[in-house]
C-alpha cells in the first residue's frame, strides 16, 4: 500500500500544487500578492464570503456548481489583472470581487487562449507523424 503525498495547509499556496488550491488557498495567494503589489492589506469585495462564494463558483468547489474554469487559469487572471492595476489616491487597491466584475474581457482573452491551446495540444496528439513524415519524404 503506497502513502499518500500529505498536502501542505490550504493557506501555504507557495508548497501546494495548484490543482488542489481551493478557495482558502486562493485567499491567501491575493492576500500576499495584493500586499507584494500595492503594499497595503487585502480587502475583501463585499467580505470574505462573498468572495468566496465567486471563487468557489469558479472553480467548483461551490455545492452544486460546476467547474468553470482551472486553477491554473483563475491564478492567471488575478496575476494580469492585479499586475495591470493602477492604483488612484482614492482607491489604492484592488480585489478580486472588483476584477471579476470589471475584468470579464481580461477573462474571455484568458479563456479563448486557454481554448485555442487545448486545441492545438488535441490536434498535436490526434496527429500521426508517421504519415506527415512520409508525405515530406515523398
Amino acid at each position: 500500500m503506497t502513502a499518500k503525498t500529505k498536502l501542505a495547509p490550504a493557506k501555504d499556496w507557495r508548497n501546494r500544487p495548484i490543482e488542489t488550491w481551493n478557495t482558502t488557498t486562493f485567499h491567501a495567494y491575493l492576500t500576499d500578492k495584493h500586499t507584494e503589489l500595492f503594499g497595503i492589506d487585502y480587502a475583501p469585495f463585499r467580505g470574505w464570503t462573498a468572495e468566496k462564494g465567486m471563487i468557489g463558483d469558479i472553480i467548483g468547489t461551490r455545492t452544486g456548481k460546476p467547474r468553470k474554469a482551472s486553477n491554473a487559469l483563475l491564478k492567471r487572471f488575478i496575476d494580469e489583472t492585479f499586475a495591470s492595476y493602477r492604483p488612484l489616491p482614492q482607491y489604492p487597491g484592488v480585489n478580486f470581487g472588483w476584477v471579476w466584475a470589471y475584468r470579464k474581457t481580461d477573462w474571455q482573452r484568458l479563456q479563448a487562449e486557454e481554448m485555442a491551446q487545448a486545441r492545438r495540444a488535441e490536434a498535436v496528439e490526434a496527429s500521426d507523424i508517421d504519415e506527415v513524415a512520409d508525405w515530406f519524404a515523398k
